[in-house]
């Protein structure tokens, strides 16, 4: 009697098929927004160095310019160019999660730091430009995120938006400043002091409606 050796055949069934695909597909979309969010978070962390090192370039700057901030663009010189011998000309004026992939900048500085402040000529005399009149440095913000829609100025004319008594409402403050760029509905910001925070848009409402808040500028 002769014997016939039979393989036994070994593979997916159609349905088995449909099993793995579909966890796969399951777990995915489960990877996909942790994923997202660490990117973002990435990003986030990226724009806060890029911004700490215009803190440091700033903060030199004001040492060899008996401790005056760099001026914008109405001013002698634009600090997109005054900063740069003060990081070996590697500072990077853009933050990574910027919309607009386009525009050469996405940091700007606060215009009520400077010398004479448009829309605000009246604060001339006390040179907010200098660090020594600006009374709470850590409590005063310098430099923002731009907005997508903001175009690519240097500077932001905040009195020039004042609604009541020159103060700026959140409304036109978020039509210039990207608020909600980073997770957590949070945009990052440059102070006075240099130092750099991550602050949720729900905060920076409510020390734009402050009494006497020096978020934006450090007179009333």
């Amino acid at each position: 009697m002769s014997h016939k050796n039979y393989k036994k055949k070994v593979g997916f069934t159609l349905i088995e098929l449909l099993v793995v695909i579909t966890v796969v597909g399951v777990l995915a979309a489960l990877a996909l927004p942790a994923i997202r969010n660490a990117r973002a978070q990435s990003l986030s962390v990226k724009c806060a160095s890029n911004m700490m090192q215009l803190g440091k370039a700033t903060l030199l700057y004001a040492s060899d310019h008996e401790l005056c901030l760099p001026d914008s663009s109405h001013g002698i010189d634009s600090w997109t160019n005054a900063l740069q011998p003060y990081a070996s000309g590697t500072i990077t004026f853009r933050c990574p999660a910027d919309e607009v992939k386009t525009r050469a900048r996405t940091f700007v500085i606060n215009d009520y730091l400077t010398a004479v402040p448009c829309g605000a000529e009246y604060l001339s005399a006390l040179n907010q430009s200098h660090l020594v009149n600006v009374q709470k440095p850590s409590q005063t913000v310098f430099f923002m995120e731009l907005s997508k829609t903001a175009g690519t100025p240097d500077h932001l004319h905040l009195a020039d938006m004042g609604e009541n008594e020159g103060e700026i409402s959140p409304t036109s403050f978020a039509s210039l400043v990207g608020v909600e760029r980073h997770p957590g509905k949070k945009a990052n910001y440059l102070f006075a002091d240099a130092h750099v925070e991550a602050i949720p848009w729900a905060d920076v409402q409510g020390r734009l409606n402050q009494q006497g808040s020096c978020f934006i500028k450090t007179t009333q």
